[in-house]
């Protein structure tokens, strides 16, 4: 995107903190309410259509088991029950340049990403500097990815191409630093541990025996649903703060081809598994804005529905 366009996005939002609270698996009521109204639907409806899998989500089963209606409306939903809620900081950031290389930024087009960062709260900050007690400056995020800058631990982010002319949106990657270097961090610590080297220092970044502990704390806490939490906290941040209505996620193969990844290519289940769980819809058709200013081979690929995207439309009901 145009970089004026991502730094009127930032200038236009709030510039203090905005928390982002979630418990798990708070993504199947926040993309079911929208569509269900007051008024609400049957549930046998609801089930019957593509949306029918958040049904069997924690925890809108247990409202539907507490409520036992017929019908499922958007209050039923606002008082289900919250487990390990958390809170996390949400920023903003640039990624990339208007004139660089797409192949080393990763981008589909020329431009810049807006990037929708997830932040551990202060706890968790506070946590990590009693269990670990930092020996540099050093920590488990690389400081040349799209990281708050800003006095912030990110724990994953979200890159965003965003056409406010159409309003759409592609999603361009989920990712997370920290909780794959925890889970490095944390192998390379019970190595030195099993070797009777307890002291030695992991990654300049701490104690192999204050380390471990860490590791084991947040790996369990948010190792299983960081991917989650984030793509959750990018869907309501497009449609609730930006207004955007057509949402777009890349597909594996495509993806790699149009940000032209030829090696150490993400985890497929991110571009598989994931946007499935979300239910958005495989689909041949590409977002326009993307078609053109491919590459001419891949562009052509596109227009004749040989390229594969993930789909969401959120002026949509139901189907």
């Amino acid at each position: 995107m145009d970089i004026r366009d991502a730094n009127e996005i930032i200038a236009c939002l709030p510039k203090e903190r905005t928390v982002y609270r979630y418990c798990n698996d708070e993504y199947a009521a926040q993309l079911l309410a929208p569509k269900l109204g007051a008024t609400g639907l049957p549930v046998r409806e609801i089930r019957a259509s593509r949306w029918g899998r958040l049904l069997d989500r924690k925890p809108v089963a247990a409202v539907l088991k507490h409520c036992g209606a017929a019908v499922l409306c958007d209050h039923h939903l606002l008082a289900m029950p919250r487990e390990n809620d958390r809170s996390y900081v949400l920023t903003l950031g640039l990624w990339g340049w208007r004139r660089g290389n797409r192949g080393y930024y990763q981008t589909s087009r020329s431009g810049v990403n807006l990037v929708l960062q997830v932040n551990f709260d202060r706890g968790h900050d506070r946590t990590y500097q009693r269990m670990v007690r930092p020996v540099s400056k050093r920590d488990l995020n690389q400081s040349s990815h799209p990281i708050c800058k800003r006095g912030r631990t990110t724990m994953a982010w979200v890159r965003l191409d965003i056409d406010l002319a159409s309003g759409q949106a592609l999603i361009e990657e989920v990712q997370t630093d920290w909780l794959r270097g925890a889970g490095w961090a944390r192998s390379s610590a019970i190595r030195a541990i099993k070797q009777g080297r307890p002291n030695d220092v992991i990654w300049e970044v701490g104690a192999a025996k204050r380390l471990k502990p860490y590791c084991d704390y947040v790996l369990e806490r948010h190792a299983g649903d960081w991917a989650e939490v984030a793509l959750s906290a990018a869907i309501e941040f497009l449609i609730g703060e930006i207004g955007i209505s057509q949402i777009w996620y890349h597909d594996s193969e495509t993806g790699a081809r149009l940000k032209k990844i030829e090696w150490s290519k993400p985890p497929r289940s991110i571009y598989t598994s994931l946007p499935r769980s979300f239910c958005l819809e495989k689909t041949s058709q590409a977002p326009d804005f993307v078609v053109s200013t491919a590459p001419k081979v891949l562009a052509c690929r596109m227009k004749r529905g040989q390229e594969s995207f993930w789909h969401m439309d959120a002026t949509r009901k139901l189907n």
